[in-house]
């Protein structure tokens, strides 16, 4: 067992990602009044208990990898089995634990996502659409968690956008890893969409799921949002997107749309995260973009 097995193990891109997304949720909520404490206790909480998912669902999922990805630390023997479990379940413990200075409502979230990664680990990756539901909706709790952490004003108002695009976005991602697995998850009768309904329809479900995200994208504008939250939209979201959405409906098409998808993540965090900055001018050009699309809206 080697440190870059185990960072391989808890995919810590991801786990940066889903503290990246706590902090933007933070960061949103409070409009950029910041307790750093609070800020890095929140952000430690949501990385723990995402590790400790990554690992748990690899533990589960070795027989899989061993069709799908040979190479991953638990199928290749670099980390064992047993302490790939007693690392996820020390992860899990210890953020919930620090997540007890920040108040009941980040404790009840820390340890429902907790088990909902476990049981999403064990049995529900393997139900398709209740699986897919698990995993949108743990990846928007550590947006919402970061909301939850601040919790003052009219915090749940500003965290419920981003909450709302990180849970659609995952959703999507989740059918074109389904893709990208078919024939694993075929043969270890794992019930994605793409294994009950097919490869051709989970392509269309998950394109059709990503027009309707373009489409509703721009609101936030109309929520408090400066305008930089739209530049990186037109920059980088809306053009990773569109990439996703023209992939060839394969299989093998499945691995790039996927990579796209996580840049449309990160932008979406970034444009949240930069288009919540209190900027006074950046608000007046934001009205004025509101009064142009009131026509649209009426």
């Amino acid at each position: 067992m080697d440190f870059k097995a185990l960072l391989r193990l808890v995919r810590i891109h991801n786990v940066i990602g889903a503290m990246l997304g706590d902090l933007m949720g933070y960061l949103v909520s409070s409009f950029w009044n910041i307790d750093p404490s609070k800020v890095i206790l929140s952000m430690v909480v949501v990385g723990l208990v995402a590790a400790g998912g990554y690992v748990i669902n690899d533990y589960f999922d070795i027989e899989i990898d061993r069709i799908n990805k040979p190479d991953r630390p638990l199928p290749s023997g670099r980390v064992s089995p047993r302490t790939a479990m007693n690392l996820a379940l020390g992860m899990f413990i210890v953020g919930v634990l620090f997540s007890i200075a920040l108040g009941p409502l980040p404790l009840a979230l820390a340890l429902f996502t907790s088990m909902m990664l476990y049981f999403y680990a064990k049995d529900l990756k393997r139900t398709g659409l209740p699986g897919n539901l698990t995993v949108a909706l743990t990846n928007g709790l550590s947006i919402f968690y970061g909301g939850a952490s601040f919790m003052e004003g009219e915090w749940l108002i500003r965290v419920l956008l981003p909450t709302f695009y990180s849970f659609f976005l995952t959703l999507v991602r989740e059918f074109v890893k389904g893709i990208e697995d078919y024939e694993g998850d075929k043969a270890n009768n794992v019930r994605t969409l793409a294994v009950t309904s097919g490869v051709g329809k989970a392509w269309v479900i998950s394109k059709v799921f990503l027009i309707l995200v373009l489409a509703v994208s721009p609101l936030p504008i109309l929520f408090g949002f400066n305008l930089i939250y739209l530049v990186i939209l037109v920059v980088f979201f809306i053009p990773s997107v569109m990439l996703s959405i023209m992939q060839k409906p394969s299989i093998s098409s499945a691995s790039k749309a996927r990579g796209y998808l996580k840049v449309s993540m990160l932008s979406g965090i970034l444009a949240f995260l930069f288009g919540s900055i209190p900027i006074s001018g950046a608000y007046l050009l934001q009205f004025s973009f509101q009064i142009l699309l009131l026509p649209l809206l009426n």
